[in-house]
């Protein structure tokens, strides 16, 4: 059997890894705040607007706060920029005496939020939609916490680390097709261990 890797090499890869990971980890809540708009910013362009059947197909941008749903969603916005999206999902009032529902939610972090802003506002006066907090404090998402830093952190893993690593294993092989030792490229000659840097050659 050809060995082309020592496991050295894969305890430093596996401990690039974790590094890479950890770094992204440390980032990754600092880096979702910074994406924060003060109320005074000039407003993003909108990305996207939906009305009527087409917004109907879109879900709450985030979970509403009742046990009975919420109806379906007759207006629908996001306006996004790099680590922030704006979600503006509404429906209108029922009646004049009867309040719309709207949430307004705010994501940050990037690739995937981490940061969570939400306000709501519903029908008031419905028994059904009464009890929790239409402004809830700011809450971290789990799977931004979790996944940001696998998915930047693996990503930077390949490019800088994975990638190069895999050139040294074809020039290895390369080697070994041509009958030189694969560690050094001493042309061996048949000879084992190799004579110039005296590791095992199969």
């Amino acid at each position: 059997m050809l060995h082309i890797t020592t496991g050295a090499e894969r305890r430093l890869l596996l401990l690039a890894w974790v590094i890479l990971i950890l770094m992204v980890a440390a980032v990754n809540v600092p880096l979702a705040i910074s994406k924060t708009r003060s109320r005074t910013a000039p407003p993003l362009p909108t990305t996207l607007q939906l009305r009527g059947a087409d917004a109907a197909d879109r879900s709450w941008p985030s979970t509403t706060p009742h046990a009975d749903p919420w109806p379906e969603i007759e207006y629908w916005q996001v306006t996004r920029a790099f680590g922030y999206r704006h979600y503006d999902a509404r429906v209108t009032r029922q009646s004049p005496d009867s309040n719309g529902f709207t949430m307004d939610v705010v994501h940050l972090g990037w690739p995937l939020p981490v940061i969570e802003h939400k306000q709501m506002w519903w029908d008031w006066d419905n028994a059904a939609f009464s009890g929790p907090e239409p402004d809830p404090a700011p809450r971290l998402l789990l799977r931004g916490l979790i996944g940001n830093p696998l998915i930047v952190g693996t990503a930077v893993f390949v490019v800088l680390c994975l990638g190069p690593y895999a050139l040294i294993l074809l020039r290895r092989l390369w080697r070994a097709r041509g009958g030189d030792c694969v560690w050094c490229g001493y042309q061996l000659k048949g000879v084992s261990p190799c004579p110039e840097c005296g590791r095992e050659a199969k």
